[in-house]
């Protein structure tokens, strides 16, 4: 991705809100903090935890990472927690 593609895309981007679907198929609004279930152990995160997702930041290459405890986290290590 190209430096011009990726600041049109931060124009449309938050680092506060993710949307997401819910277990009833309906789209809602997260605001940070939000929290969020490891599904596997990454570095310091164990298998079940529960965290929490302070940010939201997008890489290079477009996607999505989860900022969890001052490091970036790509989101499919985790479910995201909406009750």
């Amino acid at each position: 991705m190209s430096n011009e593609e990726l600041i049109e895309l931060l124009k449309y981007c938050s680092p506060h809100i993710i949307y997401v679907v819910n277990g009833q198929n309906r789209i809602i609004k997260l605001h940070t903090p939000f929290k969020l279930k490891v599904l596997q152990d990454i570095g310091v995160l164990r298998k079940n935890q529960i965290v929490s997702c302070t940010e939201l930041k997008i890489t290079y290459q477009g996607r999505v990472v989860f900022y969890i405890n001052g490091k970036n986290y790509h989101t499919y290590h985790f479910d995201i927690l909406t009750d």
